[in-house]
């Protein structure tokens, strides 16, 4: 079995996992509402937040694992220091990396016909 660090990054071919990281968040921190091309899971470790994902509100603690399908706006406000692991299933070809925002990136489905009619 082999093994990586969140600095490292080295997955194997047939890993479902991509990309992922702790974070070590204070009261009142924020992570904006954004989106990505693929599926992200949040996992609380400790502390507590309040997310919004697929227009829906979550309270979150310890052991609470938030998913959000590829596509779908989600953000997080934080109540009580937190530390939670995030990670990002299979990235699909073409697909960009990072936060992605309403008004500056298109939604998949556009981003895809943009890289057709470029070809």
């Amino acid at each position: 079995m082999p093994k990586t660090t969140a600095t490292e990054k080295n997955f194997p071919n047939w890993s479902e996992t991509q990309n992922y990281g702790i974070s070590h968040l204070k009261v009142g921190a924020e992570v904006e509402h954004h989106f990505h091309d693929c599926h992200e899971y949040w996992i609380i470790i400790s502390g507590e937040g309040d997310a919004m994902s697929e227009g829906k509100p979550y309270h979150l603690g310890p052991g609470d694992m938030l998913l959000t399908k590829a596509g779908d706006y989600h953000s997080l406000k934080v109540t009580k220091e937190m530390v939670a692991v995030y990670y990002y299933g299979v990235m699909p070809e073409h697909g960009r990396w990072g936060h992605l925002h309403d008004g500056e990136d298109l939604p998949w489905a556009e981003h895809l016909a943009s890289l057709k009619a470029k070809a």
